[in-house]
């Protein structure tokens, strides 16, 4: 065991920007197989399959401990949000096929420089998280790996294989603990962060958990839209709402930065609530909002430094993320920009004047 790491402190091994070079081509290369030059509409390249986009509000919890009063969590505050619901897997599927399930937040109105270059003045902070607390890969270059066995459709010998022989028991269970974690309806499920993320000067994993407002649960029979239609009927009974919550990172190996195939142990470092997310009662049919979605970019790089991405596959998720979105927006003929929050302080959903009124346009 390495005894000299550091708490809240990255350390990226050699050879990891190759890997990073790597992963991003293969990620271009399949993007551009899947959407050659000229074929419209170009979807995301991951989570294409969306399950609903809805307007939130992100509430910061008053007498938060100094030691979580940081970035956007630094006082109590009322944020306009949107929240897409989506599935992994970069083919729009039926949900009766098991994937793993996405949640991501764009807080509106967040002052103070960001972190990606040409987006310094934006006023947006991501937090994207999966239904499962922990990844399948422990480092970039077992991510090229995956991704070059996916790619040549054996992704079980990523796992296991006799030449070269290969045993990866920890990142199978967790790729089983996806597929093996079926979702009825995403307001239902907890999301978690997966790899970890600067509070300030330490690390941090965030969560989601699902607290209904007094509304039944609502469930649908299964088919290729269920997830959509699952959402869109709870909000028609109400609202809905999430507890955010974020934890702490207490060891430098029990809890690591640059491994998230380990779970941050509870016991160790337990979560604590910081802000609580309404989804107020909505339709997700309104004219203008599926293309208002297509436009929006997500990604954990859209942030304050106080909240920076951290670890391997946050270094990774930059490039990437940014090369298919640049490619994808190019594709559809759309510009990538940043919404701003609404004059009147409400993230309004859209209207039949389009995306425009929403600084799309």
């Amino acid at each position: 065991m390495n005894t000299t790491l550091k708490l809240h402190e990255e350390y990226p091994p050699p050879g990891e920007e190759d890997s990073i070079r790597q992963i991003t081509e293969i990620m271009r290369r399949n993007y551009e197989r899947a959407y050659p030059a000229g074929a419209s509409p170009a979807l995301r390249g991951v989570h294409p399959k969306s399950h609903g986009c809805v307007r939130a509000h992100f509430v910061v919890d008053e007498g938060l401990p100094r030691e979580l009063r940081h970035g956007v969590f630094r006082e109590p505050r009322v944020y306009p949000a949107w929240v897409r619901f989506s599935s992994t897997s970069s083919r729009v599927q039926s949900d009766m096929k098991r994937d793993s399930r996405c949640m991501a937040i764009k807080l509106l109105g967040v002052e103070g420089e960001k972190i990606l270059d040409g987006e310094k003045d934006a006023t947006t902070q991501d937090f994207l998280m999966g239904n499962t607390d922990v990844f399948f890969s422990r480092s970039v270059a077992d991510y090229v790996e995956l991704m070059s066995a996916m790619s040549a459709g054996k992704p079980l010998s990523y796992f296991c294989s006799l030449r070269p022989p290969r045993l990866r028991l920890r990142e199978l269970m967790n790729y089983l603990s996806v597929v093996l974690k079926p979702v009825k309806n995403p307001l239902h499920a907890r999301y978690f962060s997966q790899t970890p993320f600067r509070l300030g000067a330490r690390a941090m994993k965030f969560c989601v958990v699902p607290r209904p407002c007094g509304a039944p649960g609502v469930e649908v029979e299964p088919g290729d839209e269920a997830l959509k239609q699952a959402v869109a009927r709870q909000l028609e009974q109400g609202d809905w709402m999430f507890d955010f919550l974020v934890q702490l990172q207490a060891h430098p190996t029990k809890t690591p930065i640059e491994d998230p195939t380990i779970r941050w142990s509870e016991d160790l470092s337990p979560f604590t609530k910081v802000a609580t997310m309404v989804i107020p009662a909505q339709r997700l049919d309104l004219p203008g909002q599926a293309e208002f979605e297509e436009n929006l970019s997500f990604t954990p790089w859209h942030a304050l430094p106080a909240h920076r991405p951290l670890g391997g596959l946050n270094r990774a998720r930059r490039a990437v993320y940014e090369a298919i979105s640049k490619l994808r927006h190019e594709r559809n003929g759309a510009r990538r920009e940043e919404p701003a929050a609404p004059r009147a302080g409400r993230a309004r959903a859209p209207s039949s004047a389009g995306p425009a009124r929403l600084g799309l346009g």
